[in-house]
C-alpha cells in the first residue's frame, strides 16, 4: 500500500475508450496519483496509450503489470467478462482495485470478488460514477437530509446518444442490462438507502434495430422494482436518443420532489431565425467528467489514507448485479420476479 508522504502509484488494465479515459484522468487531472503501467492483451493497445500518457512501463500481460513492487492500485477497464478475474488476481497480488461496472456477471463472481478482496485486505470500489456526479450526490443528499420525506416513487433513466452504430452480432447479449440499466439500478438503491429491492418485472425489446431482435438483442427496457418499504422504483433505457445523451432521475416523496440530470450542456438558449435551440450532451466523458475524476480521487485518497473506499463497494455492485439478473429473467419469463 501507499505511504501517506508518496503519490499512489497506479496500472492500468484495459486500454480501450473508457480504460484510456481513465488513464488520462490519473496522468492529467489527479494529483496524489502516478500511472505508471499500463495492461492490454491487444498487440500495440497498452503501448499506444503509454506513449501518448509519458507511461514508462506496457504489457500485453496483465501478470506483469501486477507484479511490480511499486504498484499501489490498478483500474479494471477490460470488457465485463474478465472483470471479475482480474479482481481476484490483482486482490491477490496486494493491490487495490477500482473495477468498473458491472463487477461480475453472476452473484457467485460477485462473491469471489468481495471475497478476494476482503481477504486480501484491499480496497474494492466499483465504477457507478453518477454516485459523483454534482447533481446526483445533491439529490441523494437532499432525500438523505429528509426534506421530501421518505421516498415512495423514484424514477432513473439512461438514453444512449443517438443514432446507434453499433453492431448487434458484437454486443453480448443481456448488455441494456448488466452494462447500461446497471447504473440506473445502482442509482436507485442509493437514493432509496435503507430498503431491499424485493421484486422486479422488465419489459424489454429491440425498438432500434429490429432486424436483429431474432438473436436475442435488446435496445429498449423498462423495469419496475419492488422495495420492502412499499416504494417503487422505474427504470428505462434505450441505445438511441437522436438528441443527446440523457441521464435524468427522481425521487418523490410526500414531502416533495427531487429531480436530477439535464441532457442540456448549460443554461444557453440561441435565439436566432430558426428558433430557440440548446446545446445537448453527446458523450458519457463529457458529460460526466468531473464525476469521473471525483471517483477516482476519492479512491485515490482510499488507497493513500489506508481508509475504506467512500464510493460503491463490492456489496453495492452485487445489489445492482442481482436486480440486473432478476431483469434477465424476467423479460425471458414475461412475468416478476422476485429477489431472495
Amino acid at each position: 500500500m501507499a505511504s501517506r508522504k508518496r503519490p499512489v502509484n497506479i496500472g492500468l488494465i484495459g486500454a480501450g475508450r473508457i480504460g484510456s479515459f481513465h488513464a488520462e484522468t490519473v496522468a492529467r487531472r489527479l494529483v496524489d496519483a502516478n500511472l505508471v503501467a499500463i495492461a492490454d492483451p491487444a498487440p500495440g493497445a497498452a503501448a499506444r496509450l503509454a506513449a501518448q500518457l509519458d507511461v514508462d512501463h506496457a504489457y500485453t500481460d496483465v501478470a506483469q503489470l501486477l507484479a511490480q513492487p511499486e504498484l499501489d492500485a490498478v483500474i479494471i477497464a477490460t470488457p465485463a467478462r474478465f472483470h471479475t478475474n482480474l479482481v481476484v488476481q490483482a486482490a491477490e497480488a496486494g493491490k487495490a482495485v477500482f473495477c468498473e461496472k458491472p463487477m461480475a456477471l453472476t452473484l457467485e463472481e460477485a462473491d469471489r470478488a468481495i471475497a478476494a478482496a476482503r481477504a486480501a485486505e484491499v480496497p474494492l470500489q466499483v465504477g457507478f460514477n453518477r454516485r459523483w456526479d454534482q447533481a446526483f450526490a445533491e439529490g441523494h443528499a437532499a432525500v438523505e437530509a429528509g426534506k421530501i420525506g421518505a421516498p415512495q416513487l423514484l424514477r432513473s433513466l439512461t438514453r444512449d446518444p443517438g443514432p446507434f452504430g453499433g453492431d448487434p452480432e458484437r454486443i453480448p447479449l443481456g448488455t441494456i442490462f448488466y452494462e447500461t440499466l446497471i447504473h440506473d439500478f445502482d442509482t436507485l438503491l442509493w437514493l432509496n438507502a435503507g430498503t431491499r429491492a424485493v421484486e422486479v418485472y422488465a419489459a424489454a425489446d429491440a425498438l432500434v434495430r429490429p432486424d436483429a431482435k431474432e438473436k436475442g438483442f435488446l435496445d429498449t427496457a423498462v423495469v419496475t422494482i419492488r422495495f420492502d418499504n412499499g416504494s417503487i422504483a422505474v427504470a428505462e433505457a434505450n441505445f438511441s436518443a437522436l438528441y443527446g445523451y440523457d441521464i435524468r432521475g427522481e425521487v418523490f416523496g410526500p414531502g416533495g420532489m427531487v429531480t436530477m440530470g439535464d441532457v442540456r450542456r448549460s443554461s444557453m438558449t440561441l435565439f436566432d431565425g430558426i428558433g430557440v435551440s440548446q446545446d445537448t450532451w453527446r458523450r458519457d466523458t463529457d458529460h460526466f467528467v468531473a464525476g469521473y475524476t471525483a471517483q477516482l480521487a476519492s479512491f485515490v485518497n482510499a488507497v493513500r489514507e489506508r481508509e475504506a473506499v467512500a464510493g460503491p463497494g463490492g456489496e453495492d455492485a452485487r445489489r445492482a448485479l442481482a436486480i440486473a439478473l432478476a431483469c434477465i429473467e424476467s423479460v425471458a419469463k414475461k412475468a416478476p420476479v422476485a429477489l431472495k
